[in-house]
């Protein structure tokens, strides 16, 4: 049995005696609204400078009870921050400071958009010293909070608005469904903690004071105006819209830009991370902001020396600007703007760099072949491809890319002899079918048995023979993909954008189309092109990546 301490009455929530709260009313009122989510809650200590963004962290170890969260809120050496539980009765846009709407007009073009689902009241407040913006949306009544979040989305999405971290973000976020683990909601910052930087504003921006018994007064005023029967029915048909729009695989791109910002959301966790950090920040400015120059080398630096536990872990602070410029250069030189012609050219070397490369290339071969016979000298060498493949390549310090360039120095099956590079995957059928011995065809049999690469039921891997060695076209041969019969019922799936994407890797690592094939074999337990289903398919992708990846680290080392 529960006794209503009068926390969440309205809607027949009780909390237990167990769970006081403040002694003080304004206390109170504060956890009766922010309090109802206890774990995971995050929290920073306030930057010294105004201008520093605030180093956030997830606290797990224990819940943020009542009287802990009323008196972290008053702390002013603190911030403090919660999440959402299933309902709420409020929701926060957050508006960043240089966003396009972080300002009066912004505001206003926002709050119109809003009425259209019945919110027709908001609470604006400057969320800290740095300028951002915080648009409290209070709800006289509990909603369900993932509903709610869909129908915000669907609105300012619907009116044009930009949802992205940096411009507008809504809290709480529309999450994603945990099968195995549960997803938090994103956390925010509770308003109007003292020398936060954070107070009440009118429509023109003004700040207007820093009261939280003021801010739960027009709190009550705005959350009585709200037009519920408008919000409940957008609520719904949000969730019936997201429901019933076709769940799709992100965009490789779109994978690879949220690989990009995750890694950099996280910044330094540890030491020895500066030259990986410095280059994912200088490719996300080149590639997805399409920054250059003397801008690159600032984007860097800006994001670099506000990203989490740069202080503390960082060696390089004495020389960070050295360092950015030299990753900056570096980057530009390799990637380019997305959606805009490449400017670097893979097929043909600059000649001044041919001597150096060649260099390289021997050098590499060699520490192969080193590696190779004292592996196999000592018993110690694989017999799986890709254990030995790593063996060699941790043995002769060289990428996965590169031994893969040499396939007649370790790889079993050209360790006898080169085949010569085949204009694709075709031209690599060709020569595997040609080279059958015509002494086990069978001569007693009177029988028609056609090669069978001339068989209906065998796919051809590659597109037309052409002087591009590494082009290959999915497009064709899909039905006959297995070599026995029955056939599968659904042929693999082309993805036109999913192709372009690794034919762009392919052409990155200047790989033949031998070499390509010998390597979706190697990763693919003996697989085809033609036989990778979907989710193979980007598997493969996210292998080219890597490989393009460790490369340009080679050659910026």
């Amino acid at each position: 049995m529960t006794v209503s301490t009068g926390w969440g009455e309205e809607s027949g929530r009780t909390t237990p005696r167990s769970e006081p709260l403040p002694a003080d009313p304004t206390g109170q009122r504060l956890c009766e609204i922010f309090g109802h989510y206890p774990w995971n809650f995050i929290r920073a200590d306030l930057p010294d400078d105004a201008t520093t963004k605030a180093a956030w962290t997830t606290v797990s170890t224990y819940p943020l009870r009542p009287r802990v969260l009323w008196n972290h809120w008053q702390d002013a050496n603190q911030l403090i921050g919660v999440r959402f539980t299933h309902d709420t009765r409020y929701a926060l846009l957050d508006l960043d400071a240089g966003g396009d709407y972080c300002s009066a007009e912004g505001v206003a073009q926002i709050r119109a958009a809003l009425e259209t689902i019945g919110i027709t009241r908001t609470l604006l407040l400057r969320s800290s010293w740095s300028g951002g913006l915080h648009l409290y949306l209070p709800f006289a009544e509990w909603v369900n909070t993932f509903n709610l979040a869909v129908a915000l989305k669907e609105c300012l999405k619907a009116q044009g608005f930009r949802l992205k971290a940096g411009q507008l973000e809504i809290f709480p976020n529309v999450k994603a469904y945990g099968v195995e683990t549960f997803i938090e909601y994103m956390g925010h910052r509770l308003p109007l903690q003292p020398s936060s930087g954070s107070c009440l504003l009118d429509d023109a921006l003004n700040p207007i004071g820093s009261s939280l018994a003021r801010f739960f007064w027009l709190w009550d005023g705005a959350a009585s105006h709200q037009d519920m029967d408008t919000l409940r029915h957008a609520m719904k048909l949000g969730r019936d819209n997201h429901r019933k729009r076709p769940k799709r695989r992100r965009h490789p791109v779109d994978s690879w830009r949220q690989d990009l910002d995750l890694e950099i959301t996280e910044g330094w966790t540890a030491h020895g991370q500066t030259n990986h950090l410095l280059k994912t920040i200088a490719c996300y400015g080149r590639v997805f902001e399409g920054h250059e120059g003397q801008s690159l080398i600032d984007y860097t630096l800006r994001i670099a020396l506000h990203c989490p536990g740069y202080e503390q872990y960082c060696r390089h602070q004495h020389d960070i600007e050295r360092k950015v410029t030299a990753w900056a250069r570096a980057v530009e030189g390799y990637y380019w703007p997305l959606g805009s012609t490449p400017t670097r050219d893979t097929s043909h070397p600059k000649n001044t760099l041919v001597p150096f490369n060649q260099r390289q290339s021997e050098d590499a071969q060699h520490r192969i072949r080193t590696a190779y016979t004292e592996l196999e000298q000592a018993g110690e060498l694989p017999e799986q491809i890709t254990a030995r493949a790593k063996a060699i390549a941790q043995a002769a310090k060289v990428s996965q890319q590169t031994l893969y360039k040499h396939l007649s120095l370790w790889h079993p099956e050209h360790r006898e002899g080169v085949i010569e590079p085949a204009a694709g995957f075709l031209a690599l059928e060709e020569a595997s079918s040609e080279a059958i011995p015509k002494s086990l065809e069978p001569f007693e049999v009177k029988e028609l048995h056609p090669l069978e690469r001339n068989m209906k039921g065998w796919a051809r891997c590659a597109g037309d023979l052409g002087s591009d060695r590494t082009s290959f076209s999915p497009e064709r041969g899909v039905r006959g993909d297995g070599p026995a019969f029955p056939q599968d019922a659904e042929p693999a799936i082309y993805d036109p954008a999913l192709h372009e994407q690794i034919q762009h890797e392919i052409r990155s690592l200047g790989w033949s189309g031998e070499v390509i094939c010998q390597f979706i074999a190697d990763q693919f337990e003996g697989k085809r092109w033609s036989e990778l289903n979907e989710d193979e398919r980007l598997l493969l992708l996210y292998h080219l990546r890597v490989l393009d990846s460790l490369n340009a680290g080679e050659l910026l080392t």
